[in-house]
């Protein structure tokens, strides 16, 4: 077994490693250099961190102070981790089969029409179909469900009843998606608990578990849940388009403890670009640290029900909506790791460095 991130890609000839290490190198160039620090102490840092495996905004997210780079799982690692799944990891990554799994768990908001290049396929009656009115507000994701980069909460109330604004709205999505040659997923919207939307009014505060296998039994555990937070920083108001909180842009971090549901901890960046570490949220001066979130010993059921029942996964990144009766599935995005690392590094769990050790094998 290679001990080092350089000999792993040197010695990578399996298809998943090298896939997994083009999707980092990408995404590694295309993020931006924190402008805070644009020197030629952040050029070395950054060739550190790629040669690292890591994105370049860990060096602000992690606490690289106390913990050594190869406490963290790195961003390469968790893309080549996906594989242990093999053939199933599929289904993790096609949002219309994925939510057919999920709604046997947890609340799915329905999905109301597939668009793509070669056009729309409705997966329900077209909202013009009988003269229906659409509905006043719906989501569009990227049918790949660990990609939040094309999500969207649109507004679209005065025009619902318009059969023509209707047409114009699913023409554009189209035309979207010839251009960028993707495929996205209307849907429904869930209803944010009204405790999260009293906490901040920002966007919707998503819910990640990362749900592996004990090493020895092959349990299901809940190896990390946090919730991420939206700010007046990280998403200014704006009527049509709402993002997830992402922490990479300034969303809070809240730490909740698996077993009883209680958020330990809150951090996230300030304007200055160093993490902060909060006891309630800055915009709304709600407390966050000590509380419960709502219904967690249902959600845990739930999501230990669901990985046990689902003896093909070995390790899962689940990402949740919050609402008033329980958490409505969001997406699969391994890509909110850091949101769990600015707590504490990854690879401490004996679960993920096991599965980790056999993909490198």
């Amino acid at each position: 077994m290679f001990s080092t991130h350089k000999d792993i890609i040197a010695h990578a000839n399996d298809i998943a490693s090298l896939q997994a290490w083009k999707d980092f190198t990408l995404r590694f160039w295309e993020e931006s250099t924190p402008t805070a620090v644009e020197d030629e102490s952040v050029e070395e840092k950054s060739s550190q961190l790629f040669h690292n495996g890591f994105y370049r905004s860990r060096a602000a997210l992690y606490d690289l102070t106390e913990n050594d780079l190869n406490a963290y799982l790195s961003d390469y690692q968790s893309l080549r981790l996906q594989s242990i799944n093999q053939k199933y990891q599929t289904v993790l990554s096609n949002r219309v089969l994925c939510s057919h799994v999920m709604a046997n768990y947890f609340e799915v908001e329905k999905n109301v029409c597939l668009v793509s290049k070669n056009g729309a396929q409705w997966l329900e009656p077209p909202w013009w179909a009988a003269e229906n009115s659409a509905p006043s507000v719906v989501q569009v994701h990227s049918l790949a469900p660990d990609n939040y980069a094309r999500y969207r909460k649109i507004t679209i109330a005065e025009n619902s009843g318009s059969l023509a604004f209707q047409k114009a709205f699913i023409g554009q999505l189209v035309e979207e998606a010839q251009e960028h040659n993707e495929a996205l997923v209307i849907s429904n919207t869930p209803v944010q608990h009204s405790w999260l939307t009293t906490v901040s009014p920002v966007g919707y505060h998503l819910l990640h578990v990362l749900l592996v296998r004990e090493p020895d039994e092959g349990l299901p555990d809940i190896a990390a849940a946090s919730l991420t937070v939206g700010t007046q920083v990280n998403q200014p108001s704006r009527l049509v388009c709402v993002e997830p909180a992402r922490v990479e842009e300034g969303a809070l971090s809240a730490s909740i403890n698996p077993q009883t549901g209680l958020i330990t901890a809150c951090r996230g960046l300030n304007q200055q670009g160093s993490v902060e570490t909060y006891i309630q949220h800055p915009d709304t001066a709600q407390t966050l640290v000590g509380e419960h979130l709502p219904n967690w010993a249902a959600i845990r059921k739930a999501l230990l029900r669901f990985f046990d029942e689902s003896s093909y996964l070995h390790v899962c990144s689940l990402s949740f909506a919050v609402t008033e009766t329980g958490i409505s599935f969001f997406g699969t995005n391994t890509d909110v790791l850091a949101a769990h690392q600015m707590h504490q590094p990854l690879l401490e769990h004996p679960g993920i460095a096991n599965h980790l050790n056999k993909v490198n094998g």
